[in-house]
Order: C-alpha cells, then structure tokens, then sequence
C-alpha cells in the first residue's frame, strides 16, 4: 500500500469478527449475576420497593468494595473500575442505581433534598467513570497525564459516592 498505517481491507472486515469472537471466549463466571441483574432492570418495567432496597444496599456494597480494593480493581485497568462503577457490564450493584432510587423517592419525606441527593450519586458515578475513562486512553494519547492523576480523580468522586448513598439511606429510613 501506500501508507505505513493502512491496513488491508481483508484486515479491516476480519477485525470485528475477531474481536466478537474473543469476547465469547472470555466470558466471566459472573454471567448468571450479570443476568440477574438485566432481568431485573427490563426498560419501562417497574421494580418493587423490596427489590430497589436490596439492590440500593448492593449498590452501597460495590462502591465501598470500589474503594476499599481500589489499588488492585485499578491495575485491572479503567474498564475495571466502571465495572464497580455499574457503567460498564451489569455485573455490580450499582448497574441500574438510577431505576432504583426513582423506586424509593416515595418514601423521602423530603422529596426536594432527596433528588437533589440522588443526582449527587447519579453525578458522582459519572464523574468518576469518565475520570476512569480517561485513565484507559492518557497511555496512548499526546496527553502526559498519567493515568494515576485520572484514577485519583475517580477515588475522590467514589468517596463521595458513598457519603451520597449512605445520605440517601438516611432520607428513606434504610439501615444498610
């Protein structure tokens, strides 16, 4: 070819089909929690107040498991961390949180402090997702932040996190 980057249009059709195939062959043993997990939170169906508790306590668990293994969940990589983070994958307690807390609104004899606390949680997952995010492309990038400075962002953001759902337990009367 003419240029040193072009790839081949054989390449260039055989490469997804390569990576689809990978994916089926890594598939994790949390594929039934995974399951679950997106049989619970089917679009435009409601979930019961039982569940949503039980899954806002899962939620609580996966963001201090986040952070109290963060070192080791961050040499996994910024894919890693979203997992906890319920944005990549279905597998952690967080994954749906916003269905959830919708759920439990009801119960807030506070309904104004309470959504402006779930939009502190929703905000937080976002903010430290797109700080993980960044960690994943920084190494590839002209960029010389290094990836450490992203996942410190996102530690700070997972802190919050969890001062946000423990605030929101509160509110509803929930002992985690």
């Amino acid at each position: 070819g003419c240029c040193k980057n072009e790839i081949g249009r054989r390449n260039f059709f055989l490469f997804p089909i390569q990576v689809a195939l990978l994916g089926q062959a890594t598939s994790l043993p949390a594929e039934s929690a995974m399951e679950n997990n997106q049989n619970i939170f089917k679009a435009g169906a409601p979930i019961s107040e039982e569940l949503a508790e039980e899954r806002l306590r899962e939620g609580r668990k996966s963001a201090q498991y986040l952070l109290d293994n963060y070192d080791e969940i961050c040499e996994g990589g910024g894919d890693n961390v979203r997992r906890y983070l319920g944005t990549v994958g279905t597998s952690s307690g967080l994954y749906g949180i916003s269905k959830v807390m919708k759920t439990l609104a009801t119960r807030a004899d506070d309904i104004v402090e309470y959504t402006e606390t779930a939009q502190e949680v929703e905000k937080t997952i976002q903010q430290a997702d797109g700080s993980a995010y960044m960690a994943i492309f920084v190494t590839t990038s002209t960029s010389y932040t290094p990836p450490a400075k992203y996942f410190g962002d996102a530690k700070v953001e997972i802190k919050r996190l969890i001062v946000a759902l423990d605030q929101l337990a509160v509110l509803i009367d929930l002992k985690y």
